[in-house]
C-alpha cells in the first residue's frame, strides 16, 4: 500500500473511530451534565437525542453530496461541522446551547461516516479493500469500548466537557490530511444536478421515523408521517435523473445486505446498553469499570476483524459471514443465563468473548455485501444507505428491547428479554442471508 493510500484511510479510520466513541462518551457524562447544568430528565434525553435524529435524518443526504460535490469538500464540510459542534457542547453556558450543538455533531456525523466509506471504494480494491474494511469495522467496537473507558476516566476525575474537547485536535489532523492528500475534485457548473425534492422527503422521513421509536410521546404519529413522507421519497427518486438514492442500489444481495444490517446493529447496541446498565446497577461497576469489563469483547472484535482478510480470500463472504453469526448465537445464549447471582467473569465476559469474535468476522462481510459491485459514482449513496441502515437499527433495536421489557421489575429480567431480543435479532439475520441460499425458503412456502 502507498504513502497515499496509507494516509486516506488513516482519515477514514479515525473518521468512523471519533464517531465511535462519541456516543459512549456522552453517556458516561448524562448525570454530572445533569447536576452541572441543571437538566431535568427531558432536557437530559435530548442530549442524546438530538444527536441521533441528526445522525439518522441526514445520513443518506451525506452520502449523496460527496458523490455531487466531490470527496475533499464534503468530507472538510464534515469535520469542520463535527468540530464546532464538539467545541459548542464542551462549553454550554445551558441546555438549549447544549442540544442544539449535539444536532450540529449530528450533521457533522451523518455527513462524514458514508464520505469517509466512500473513500474506501474509490481508492482500495480487491483484497486491498477488503482488508481497509475490516480495519474499518473493527472501529466500531473498539470505539464504544475505548469511549466508554475514556468517558469513564474523565467523568471521574476531570470533567465531562473534555469529553468534547478531545475530538479537536483528530479533526485538526484529518483536515490537514485531507488538504495534502485527497483531489479537490469539483465538478464543473453544469454537471451538478442536486434532487432537492429527494432530500427533503428523505430527511424528514428518516427523521419522523427514528424520533418516533426514539422517545416521541405520540408515535404511531410519527411513524405514520414518517411513511407518508418516504412514499414520497420512493417515488421521486423513481423519475428524478439524478436521484439522491438510486434505486438501482437495491438489488437483491445489497438489500438483504442492509436489512441483516440494520438488525445486526439493533442486537449490538441494546447488547451494549443493557449489559453496561446491568454492571452498574446490579454489579455495582463504575462507569470506567465498565468500559474495562467490556475488554472481551473489544479484544475478541478487534481479533474476528483481523482474520476477516484471510477468511473472506479462502472462504468468501457467505462462509465468513455464516461463522460470525453462528458464534454471535451462542454468545448470546450465554447471556441468556446471566442472573443477579452471576459472576462477571462466567455469566458475562465468556459470553462476551463469542459476541466479540462473532460481532468481528459479521461486520465486514455485511459491508461488503452492501457496498458489492456499486458503480463509482454511486459510491457515496451506496455507503449512506449501509450507515443508514446501522444508525437506524440502532434506534430500532434498543427501542423494540426497552418495549418488551418495560413490563420486567428487576434489571436482571430486563437483560435477560433483551438478550433474548438480541439472540431473535440474529436469528433473523442468519434467516436473511442464508434461507434462500440454502434452497430452504421454497421447501417451507410449499409446506
Amino acid at each position: 500500500m502507498d504513502i497515499k493510500r496509507r494516509f486516506i484511510l488513516t482519515i477514514v479510520l479515525l473518521s468512523y473511530f471519533v464517531t465511535a466513541i462519541n456516543g459512549a462518551i456522552v453517556i458516561t457524562g448524562l448525570t454530572d451534565m445533569a447536576e452541572e447544568l441543571g437538566l431535568n430528565q427531558s432536557a437530559l434525553s435530548w442530549v442524546q437525542n438530538a444527536y441521533v435524529l441528526a445522525w439518522g435524518g441526514f445520513m443518506l443526504l451525506g452520502g449523496r453530496l460527496s458523490d455531487t460535490f466531490g470527496r475533499r469538500q464534503i468530507l472538510n464540510l464534515a469535520l469542520v461541522l463535527f468540530g464546532i459542534g464538539s467545541l459548542l457542547a464542551g462549553i454550554p453556558p445551558s441546555a438549549i446551547v447544549l442540544i442544539v450543538s449535539r444536532f450540529i455533531q449530528g450533521i457533522g456525523a451523518a455527513v462524514l461516516a458514508p464520505t469517509s466509506l466512500a473513500l474506501i471504494i474509490d481508492y482500495f480494491k480487491g483484497q486491498e479493500r477488503v482488508k481497509a474494511v475490516a480495519w474499518y469495522s473493527s472501529i466500531s467496537g473498539l470505539g464504544m469500548c475505548v469511549g466508554l473507558i475514556i468517558g469513564g476516566i474523565l467523568a471521574s476525575f476531570f470533567s465531562w466537557r473534555y469529553g468534547f474537547f478531545i475530538y479537536l485536535p483528530l479533526i485538526l489532523f484529518m483536515l490537514v490530511i485531507s488538504l495534502k492528500v485527497l483531489p479537490k475534485g469539483v465538478k464543473e457548473n453544469n454537471e451538478i444536478r442536486f434532487d432537492i425534492w429527494g432530500t427533503t422527503y428523505s430527511v424528514l422521513g428518516i427523521f419522523s421515523f427514528v424520533y418516533a421509536i426514539n422517545g416521541a410521546k405520540n408515535t404511531w404519529l410519527w411513524l405514520s408521517v414518517a411513511l407518508c413522507f418516504l412514499f414520497l421519497f420512493i417515488r421521486q427518486e423513481k423519475k428524478v435523473s439524478d436521484p439522491i438514492m438510486p434505486l438501482r442500489l437495491f438489488n437483491g444481495i445489497r438489500t438483504r445486505a442492509n436489512i441483516a444490517r440494520l438488525l445486526f446493529a439493533g442486537a449490538m447496541m441494546g447488547f451494549y446498553f443493557f449489559i453496561s446498565e446491568f454492571l452498574q446497577e446490579v454489579s455495582h461497576f463504575t462507569p470506567l469499570w465498565v468500559g474495562i469489563a467490556f475488554f472481551p469483547l473489544t479484544l475478541s472484535t478487534f481479533w474476528g476483524a483481523m482474520r476477516v482478510p484471510k477468511a473472506v480470500k479462502l472462504y468468501g463472504n457467505n462462509k465468513t459471514l455464516f461463522a460470525g453469526l453462528t458464534l454471535m448465537l451462542i454468545g448470546f445464549i450465554g447471556m441468556l443465563k446471566m442472573d443477579a447471582e452471576s459472576s462477571y467473569w462466567s455469566g458475562i465476559a465468556i459470553p462476551m468473548l463469542f459476541l466479540g469474535f462473532g460481532q468481528g468476522l459479521v461486520m465486514s462481510p455485511l459491508t461488503n455485501l452492501g457496498i458489492l459491485n456499486v458503480q463509482p459514482k454511486d459510491s457515496g449513496a451506496a455507503t449512506g444507505v449501509v450507515n443508514a441502515a446501522h444508525q437506524i437499527g440502532c434506534s430500532v433495536g434498543l427501542s423494540v428491547m426497552v418495549t418488551v421489557s418495560s413490563d420486567a421489575a428487576e434489571m436482571a429480567e430486563i437483560c435477560h428479554i433483551a438478550m433474548l431480543v438480541g439472540f431473535g435479532f440474529t436469528l433473523i439475520v442468519f434467516a436473511i442471508m442464508f434461507l434462500d441460499k440454502y434452497k430452504l425458503k421454497r421447501k417451507i412456502w410449499n409446506m
